[in-house]
């Protein structure tokens, strides 16, 4: 079971319309089946497996404003409140450092797991902190689906210059980032089965 918290860290004034605009929308996301909003910053998800942890995780890593605990923990603490319940754990690990992804693993010898986990999201806020508007633009359309040279004429631009946006925005480093956080966290549910 796979569990994310996410703490608001922005400065909008109406910080609880925000948290529960943003639990409706991410609640869109595939395998994420909805969310608790717990107070005024805070809301937390157990999602369907790694991938969509992956990507609600990547998801408000884009936002920039939310801090983020993952629980990965066995099927037994499902439904419960349990130490090992997946939901708790996310609970304790998020933080409060806007682009902060903080992890706990349930199972012996899982700090090293959680810690590669949370490093591998570090790395990748980096890369998408750094980029411009134009290159959120280029890589938002290929990341649904579409081809260089498809995105290129939604934008208006030629295939080079929506090359360049894509390698100077770090599309390559975010792909190869993803599915290491991918690989990672389905190796450390798996072993929590």
């Amino acid at each position: 079971m796979i569990a994310v918290h996410a703490r608001y860290r922005g400065r909008e004034k109406a910080r609880a319309t925000v948290v529960e605009r943003s639990a409706e929308a991410l609640s869109g996301l595939p395998g994420v089946a909805g969310f608790e909003v717990l107070g005024v910053e805070d809301i937390r998800s157990k999602v369907a497996d790694a991938e969509a942890a992956l990507n609600l995780t990547m998801a408000l890593l884009s936002d920039g404003n939310w801090a983020i605990g993952l629980g990965i923990a066995d099927g037994a603490g499902s439904g419960t409140s349990a130490p090992n319940d997946a939901s708790v754990m996310a609970t304790k690990a998020v933080g409060t450092r806007p682009g902060q992804v903080r992890v706990i693993v349930d199972k012996q010898s899982a700090t090293t797991e959680a810690a590669d986990i949370a490093a591998t999201f570090a790395l990748m806020a980096h890369v998408l902190h750094k980029r411009t508007y134009e290159g959120r633009e280029a890589t938002s359309l290929v990341r649904r689906g579409m081809n260089q040279n498809e995105a290129a004429a939604t934008l208006g631009i030629s295939k080079q210059a929506m090359s360049q946006r894509l390698q100077a925005a770090g599309w390559p480093a975010e792909q190869a980032g993803w599915q290491l956080a991918l690989n990672l966290i389905t190796r450390a549910a798996g072993q929590c089965e």
